[in-house]
This record gives structure tokens, sequence and C-alpha cells, in this order.
């Protein structure tokens, strides 16, 4: 079952065939900026932030309180994932194509809780039932996950969260609303969401040897199951803005800055949890 919900390039192909025309990417063969993207993508998934120790240890059960680990990551990566509708939006404003905002305002439709009928029969083939996550916003549903874990996350506010949340999302946010358009698509799309589907796998693992039921849990396969979709409209994007130098160099620092904010966090987190008696 666990294997089943990492992203296949078989999958990636069929859902690439049933794509809309103008979502297709414009450069359908090995073309130079569909290719430069790729290998964006290709570094991006070998970097500290998707190969670090503290995802290694948590898929690996290698976490002293497992348990306490989850539930200080619900606890501080709410703070982050409960504004991901609003990192989309502020891309969406700094896009000028109307074939790119579509793309993204898709996403956007999938963040609400709305599917497409081929993407919940595929789901449902994986054990995730329709009934949990139509019409459930994805923030909602990580909200569920922190409950399971005995956090309550309804009256977190800026003002009681941890700094390093904050200046995460503040800086990220920033990346996004105040760099050009190729370093927030880069951010957003080659540093966040074509990394996603991996880095929740270890979360799967951790969360299966822990024995939690599958609906409070659902964020994590979830994202690993559908979230190519999500990669595949950004890097088609991303692709667009790499017909250029300059969109190409915006594209890979959006990236990085992204993966560095990330592996910082992790950083954190993974100090957190490897010594819990001693975390604030």
């Amino acid at each position: 079952m666990l294997n089943d919900l990492v992203p296949t390039s078989a999958r990636q192909t069929n859902k690439r065939k049933n794509m809309p025309t103008w979502q297709r990417p414009r450069f359908q063969s090995d073309s130079e900026p569909r290719a430069y993207v790729r290998s964006l993508a290709t570094e991006a998934l070998n970097h500290h932030a998707v190969l670090h120790p503290y995802l290694e240890d948590l898929g690996a059960g290698r976490l002293p309180d497992m348990r306490w680990a989850l539930a200080d990551f619900a606890r501080h990566y709410f703070g982050y994932s409960r504004h991901f509708p609003r990192y989309l939006t502020t891309v969406i404003s700094r896009l000028e194509d109307a074939r790119h905002r579509a793309g993204l305002l898709e996403n956007l439709t999938e963040e609400s809780g709305q599917y497409g009928e081929d993407d919940l029969a595929e789901l449902a083939r994986l054990g995730i039932d329709r009934e949990w996550i139509v019409g459930v916003p994805h923030p909602a549903l990580f909200q569920r996950f922190a409950r399971v874990m005995d956090v309550d996350t309804s009256n977190q506010t800026p003002e009681t969260e941890a700094d390093h949340v904050a200046c995460w999302r503040e800086m990220f946010l920033a990346v996004l609303g105040f760099a050009s358009a190729a370093e927030a698509v880069g951010a957003l799309g080659l540093g966040t969401e074509n990394i996603v589907s991996t880095i929740y796998i270890p979360f799967v693992h951790a969360i299966a040897d822990l024995g939690l039921p599958a609906r409070e849990t659902v964020f994590f396969p979830l994202h690993t199951a559908v979230d190519d979709h999500h990669q595949e409209t950004l890097q088609s994007i991303a692709s667009d803005l790499a017909s250029t130098p300059q969109g190409r160099l915006d594209l890979r620092r959006g990236m990085l800055k992204a993966l560095g904010m990330r592996s910082a966090f992790w950083d954190w987190l993974h100090a957190r949890a490897l010594s819990p008696s001693t975390a604030d």
C-alpha cells in the first residue's frame, strides 16, 4: 500500500495525456527550457531539504519518542502549511499569462477539497475514501492529523507560534510576493510542490508504525498520491519562464531559497526531536 502512494513515471505520463491542451507543457520535446526545468527538479530532489537526517530518522523510526516528534511537527508545521492557499494566490497574482493563472487556480481548487472523478477513483484504489476529503480544505485535513496527535491548533496565532515558524512563513511570502514572477514560481513550484510527494513519505511510514487511523492522517497519503499533478502544472509554467537567461537564473534562485528555508526548519525540528526533554 505504501509503495502505491509514491508517484510513478507511468502515472505522471497518463495524467499528462489527459491534461487539457492549454495545461500541457509548451515544450513537448527535449527542448532547452523544458530540459532545464527537469534538471532543476532533479537538483531539488537531491537537496539537503529532501535528504535531510530528520526525514530519514522519522521514516526509519529512529527518533527517541516518535509520537512526541510527530506531535511536535504537527504543532509547528501548521503555522506554515495552513497558509498554502495564500502562497498559491500570491503567485497567481504575479503571473501575466492567463493560461498560467488558470493552471494554478485548478491547484487552488484542489486545495479547497474539490477533486476530479479520475483522481477520486485513483485515491479510492489507494484506500482513501472520498468522504474523508471531498469538501475539506487541506489545512483542515492537517488539523485533523494534529488533533489525533493531541495537538490543539485552533487558537494558534502568529503571536503564540515559534519564531522559526513565523520567520519561515514570512520569508517565503516575501519571495513569492516581491521577487520576480520566475523566482516565485521557482520557490513554490520547483522548491516546494516538486518535493512534497517525496518528503511526506517518511511521515506516511511513521504514522503507519504508530498505527494511527487512516481517516485522521489522510493529509499525508493524499499529498504523496496526487501532488504530481500540481508538480506538472508548475513545471509547465516554469518551462515557459525558462525561455530567457534571466528567467532561468530567477527560477533556480527561487527554488534554492525555498529549499534552504525548509532545510533550516528541519534542522530545528530534528534538534528538538533528538532531545525532547530540552525542547521548549
